[in-house]
């Protein structure tokens, strides 16, 4: 097994012609099929160079089966958070990976018809070719987009802390602009080296987000950029993935843009206008609103933490599959040993 997911596990196999394939069995439950069908539907319509593709599925003794190429070079959090990294992702890796996910989430929320939102945009999903071209994957928990509103309402929340847009995980409403703001927690990992959420923030009940204001309030950006890279990285590509990540991460997602402005900030087609306040653009609520968002979070997580991050390894948290089944999902996931 090279994967666990809340709902299914993810096996390396190999075609009858050699070729390593992910191999995706659907765990057990009242709406695998339906949810199935679904991942199918989606996946099989889409066509992107940045977009993990099917080849193909497999239904046998009520195994639920999608297989996809396999990427040997791992994640894009194994890279950046990983126990055992290797070498320090470049500056200009990480700026064309940013671009690349840009241009895989254009295409979801723009050149797609129905428009598909994603709803689990994080670095674990972000996969990466041996020349680290980076690949959109895991559509589980994707869905067709609204085609009559802007919005519509889930009450089943689903995906990863440290990734959820306010509005979806304390009012149920999805849109697009659930996406754009994971991806600005995205841009933050890739800017700062740093995870969504450790179990030494979490003591301090402080995430990445609340982190990074703090230093753009102070407009201190180098301070935001990963130790890891000392100093090697380009000026212009830095305040321009910092505007992007700061839009990203507007609490209200009126004020939050699409993900084609997002790729026009980062290739440099779209600049702030003079005078434009980067770090006020973050906030666009009062702070006792974000706080008790905050509250909400940690009282869902209601997780002990040790003094031995090791610890967390072995600890879980639940949040509700869009099945209405409650989905087991490993804090491992992202609370491992990190730079937090």
């Amino acid at each position: 097994m090279i994967g666990e997911g809340g709902c299914s596990n993810v096996y390396k196999g190999f075609l009858p012609s050699g070729k390593p394939v992910a191999v995706k069995i659907l765990k057990s439950y009242k709406e695998a099929w339906s949810d199935f069908s679904l991942e199918v539907d989606i996946v099989s319509s889409l066509r992107h160079k940045h977009i993990t593709p099917l080849i193909g599925v497999c239904v046998e003794n009520d195994h639920l089966i999608s297989v996809y190429d396999l990427f040997p070079a791992g994640s894009l959090e194994e890279i950046l958070h990983g126990q055992n990294k290797k070498s320090v992702l470049p500056w200009e890796v990480r700026f064309k990976m940013a671009t690349a996910v840009a241009e895989a989430l254009k295409y979801l929320h723009n050149e797609c018809y129905p428009h598909v939102i994603h709803r689990d945009v994080k670095s674990s999903n972000i996969l990466l070719s041996d020349d680290f071209q980076p690949q959109l994957s895991d559509f589980g928990l994707a869905i067709w987009g609204p085609m009559d509103a802007t919005n519509m309402i889930d009450s089943n929340v689903v995906g990863t802390f440290g990734y959820i847009a306010p509005e979806y995980f304390m009012e149920g409403r999805v849109s697009d602009k659930i996406d754009v703001y994971s991806f600005g927690i995205v841009l933050l990992e890739l800017l700062s080296g740093r995870r969504p959420i450790s179990s030494k923030a979490m003591e301090k009940q402080e995430s990445l987000v609340q982190w990074a204001k703090a230093l753009l309030e102070r407009r201190d950006l180098p301070a935001l950029v990963d130790p890891a890279l000392d100093g090697d990285f380009d000026v212009a590509q830095l305040h321009r993935m910092v505007l992007a990540a700061t839009l990203c991460l507007n609490q209200s997602d009126i004020h939050r843009p699409k993900a084609s402005q997002i790729l026009q900030i980062l290739r440099g087609e779209q600049e702030p206008t003079e005078g434009y306040n980067l770090h006020a653009t973050y906030m666009k609520v009062p702070n006792n609103q974000e706080d008790d968002g905050l509250r909400k979070l940690y009282a869902h997580l209601s997780v002990p933490f040790s003094d031995d991050d090791d610890s967390t390894s072995k600890c879980s948290y639940s949040i509700r599959c869009k099945t209405g089944k409650k989905r087991r999902l490993m804090l491992k996931e992202y609370l491992r040993k990190g730079q937090c």
